[in-house]
């Protein structure tokens, strides 16, 4: 079989090691030499008053891990249920990153830059300027149902990254406007915080605790692994099915090498499975 990609599980007593042991299984290393001047890494985090938020403990184990590399930013946009500032602070962002001086970011706030699109859904795009000078983007999402792409994931996560705290003009074209910002601000690393796994069980939100980590360049392949471990078919969803087409990544699972331990995959795949079948129901 010849793979075009590769997701590592990471698992293990905390996301610390989680990620350690999920990086050390990747055959290539990020780029983090040369000029590269800041490391932006951007969770997920909607409604701090619902579920399925990225932790700060994944996050802080992600700043840890990167540190020494170059400055680190850990970024969010203003959206119409809070600001950027209110999401980290009812997470806990600033006081369980305080110890590492890492800056808590509203994207928001800083000036932007106007960068030439694919056209999907706009020519153009007017995104923040620290994106585009030597940053490397690193995109931790969480995983959940999201009724107009199936599943929230690793490629949704990106419409954060957008500044407008009025982000309806772009939900039309969604799927549209998704390929386009994987076009032209790709992750370097796509880490999904598999710690609570968000499903809606009859109309209510219910996080089931899975563990674990799935890491990877592809952010697309993370999708789709995920989708895979629902018992869906990725290329059953227009957003990845449209990405891999366009070669923005693999949504093939049979193309994507998994990589760890037997007992390891035995468990994310046995987390998931009772997720997979609440995730169905809501999706009926």
């Amino acid at each position: 079989m010849d793979y075009t990609s590769e997701v590592a599980v990471g698992l293990a007593r905390n996301p610390r090691e989680a990620l350690a042991k999920a990086l050390k299984k990747l055959s290539s290393p990020l780029p983090l030499s040369g000029t590269v001047k800041h490391i932006v890494i951007k969770p997920s985090i909607y409604d701090p008053a619902s579920l399925g938020n990225t932790t700060w403990e994944l996050t802080k184990a992600l700043v840890r891990t990167f540190r020494s590399a170059a400055d680190v930013l850990v970024v969010e946009s203003d959206n119409p249920v809070r600001t950027a500032e209110e999401a980290f602070q009812r997470l806990g962002y600033p006081e369980h990153l305080e110890d590492l001086q890492v800056q808590l970011v509203n994207l928001s706030a800083l000036p932007r830059k106007t960068i030439s699109a694919p056209g999907h859904a706009f020519s153009e795009y007017s995104l923040p300027a620290i994106l585009f000078d030597d940053a490397i983007l690193i995109n931790a999402p969480t995983l959940k149902p999201d009724p107009r792409v199936v599943v929230g994931g690793a490629v949704k996560n990106l419409f954060g990254l957008l500044p407008e705290a009025n982000k309806t003009v772009y939900h039309e074209r969604l799927t549209d406007v998704l390929l386009d910002l994987l076009s032209i601000v790709r992750p370097h690393l796509t880490v999904m915080d598999l710690t609570d796994v968000v499903v809606d069980a009859q109309g209510r939100m219910v996080a089931h605790r899975v563990g674990g980590l799935l890491v990877s360049t592809d952010p697309v392949a993370v999708d789709s692994i995920a989708a895979a471990l629902l018992d869906i078919d990725p290329l059953n969803i227009d957003l990845f099915r449209r990405a891999h087409n366009l070669g923005l990544g693999e949504a093939l699972p049979d193309r994507i090498r998994i990589v760890g331990t037997e007992h390891q995959r035995h468990r994310i795949q046995s987390g998931m499975a009772t997720v997979a079948a609440e995730f169905h129901l809501g999706l009926d």
